[in-house]
């Protein structure tokens, strides 16, 4: 579903309204902007050349006035309804993929706790049918292979269809071809389809089908089958989340035949593990180095107290001589802290493609984190731009401590301003941005409390005043030494003790010539 763009919202709110504004007082003849209902929106009269706005070849209104003005202006109302709908088309993106790791982790949990395959399946249909159109005559069924080739039985069922229990008589060709390919079929005109037409089997009489494969990784063993007796589209998207529930399910009704009492624990196991793969793979690695004869030396780590993180940094460039960097703590630990912290850090990429200042980028995404926060999940984030000419760092604090700035002296001083406010808390909180002229040699060290709130086998925490002392005067060549330096002094201090929360730090180090 496409986003919709007002155009009276967009022409009187933001940075956008600014500019027409300036636009409208800077003209000698009269533009007026006109919405669908022939209201004017700004500007006066009504008269004169009436030029479209538009965004996706969807009319919002137009600017009524001199040919020339009334273009121009059209032109750019039109380029700016664009980046919105794009802004809110990444945003209706994000949601959408964050709603479905959800609902993956949330039926992760509930196979992990069940040791029944009956129960697994039933449960897989309940949530396979929340995401699928409603009203219609759509039928369910979890359908598993028999010692016999050819042969399956219903273990689970939504709609007549599907009777729990009872053996296909015959299988049609579509779904024949998803259990011996193992890949996932859309079919929205089964009548048409030369399998279906070559072996109807006994689902008859049906318009659409979507059949996702129950298989392991050297087996198939049954099917997720969606079958519609009226005029149904069914969607990559909704074949995508029903191939991935097939796999959950298809894995837990494995494990439960091997061992039932190690079902869950295996279950969760295997979910985290991926839950760090892919969480790692998402952070930047690919550092700017003085090896590789860049003007700065940025290296970065992350060590989770868990298998996932609720920390992350990022780094990127806003234009070819500003980069942007990002660190920030989840309030909470495990899958729903490393969840949400995807979010934030999609949304920070989305949001500094239209704000590049610090604390507008903050500005614009604590309202989205905000908005639908029923678990009360919050993030501190500490966000910078570096000219990489001038070296002037511009930084805005949103709840976070507070980095460490290293002098090419060896003089160590915490960046200073407002603390600002953490952000999925409040909204409408605003925020500051302050500046720090860097000099070649300098350092910069962005840390979350993990380093400074590391415990010892006595529970004595790590603390700020230790790591300044550790690095007043520390030589470094480059920003790994810098971190290594760090983590090592660490894992001394806690000599052994159990990791209590994330670790994660990002240090950049101005080049000396």
């Amino acid at each position: 579903m496409n986003p919709e763009i007002k155009l009276k919202r967009l022409c009187q709110k933001g940075h956008a309204s600014q500019l027409i504004g300036k636009f409208l007082a800077d003209r000698t003849h009269p533009l007026a902007i006109i919405d669908l209902n022939g209201d004017c929106l700004l500007g006066d009269g009504n008269e004169g050349s009436r030029q479209p706005i538009s965004v996706e070849g969807n009319n919002l209104g137009w600017v009524c006035g001199s040919p020339e003005d009334a273009s121009l202006l059209a032109a750019f109302i039109s380029y700016m309804a664009q980046k919105e709908f794009e802004s809110k088309l990444l945003a209706q993106e994000t949601l959408s993929k964050y709603k479905e790791l959800t609902l993956l982790y949330k039926l992760g949990e509930k196979i992990a706790a069940c040791l029944d395959i009956d129960e697994l399946a039933d449960l897989t249909l309940v949530e396979a049918r929340s995401f699928l159109p409603s009203g219609q005559d759509i039928h369910l069924g979890i359908l598993l292979a028999g010692q016999e080739d050819g042969q399956l039985t219903i273990c689970a069922g939504q709609g007549e269809l599907f009777q729990v229990g009872s053996q296909l008589a015959s299988i049609d060709g579509i779904t024949q071809q998803v259990l011996a390919s193992g890949n996932t079929e859309i079919v929205n005109e089964v009548w048409q389809d030369p399998r279906y037409q070559a072996c109807g089997g006994s689902l008859g009489n049906i318009q659409a089908m979507l059949c996702a494969p129950l298989k392991t990784r050297d087996k198939t063993f049954g099917v997720l089958s969606v079958v519609s007796r009226s005029s149904v589209y069914f969607s990559a998207a909704e074949a995508k989340v029903l191939n991935l529930l097939a796999t959950q399910v298809a894995l837990a009704i494995a494990r439960v035949h091997l061992i039932h009492d190690r079902v869950a624990q295996e279950r969760l196991q295997e979910s985290l593990k991926l839950s760090h793969s892919i969480q790692m793979g998402m952070l930047s690695t690919a550092f700017p180095r003085f090896s590789d004869g860049q003007p700065i030396d940025l290296f970065a780590v992350m060590e989770p107290a868990r298998e996932v993180s609720g920390d992350f940094y990022d780094f990127f460039h806003l234009d070819h001589k500003t980069l942007l960097l990002a660190i920030g703590d989840v309030s909470d630990k495990g899958v729903p802290a490393a969840l949400f912290m995807v979010m934030v850090k999609t949304l920070i990429r989305a949001i500094a493609k239209q704000h590049t200042q610090p604390h507008q980028v903050l500005a614009a995404l604590n309202p989205e984190l905000c908005r639908d926060n029923e678990a009360s999940m919050f993030v501190t984030l500490f966000l910078a731009t570096l000219d990489l000419d001038t070296h002037i760092l511009t930084y805005s604090f949103g709840g976070h401590n507070p980095p460490l700035y290293v002098s090419r002296y060896g003089i160590v001083t915490m960046l200073t301003g407002d603390s600002g406010t953490a952000l999925g808390i409040i909204d409408g909180v605003s925020f500051n941005s302050q500046t720090l002229q860097l000099n070649r040699g300098d350092s910069l060290l962005l840390y979350t409390d993990g380093i400074s709130e590391a415990m010892d086998k006595d529970y004595n925490a790590y603390g700020e005043a230790r790591l300044c002392e550790l690095l007043t005067g520390l030589a470094h060549n480059n920003a790994q030494e810098l971190s290594d330096t760090i983590i090592a002094d660490v894992i001394a201090f806690t000599a052994g003790a159990e990791q209590s929360d994330d670790i994660t730090l990002l240090a950049l180090q101005i080049g000396k010539q």
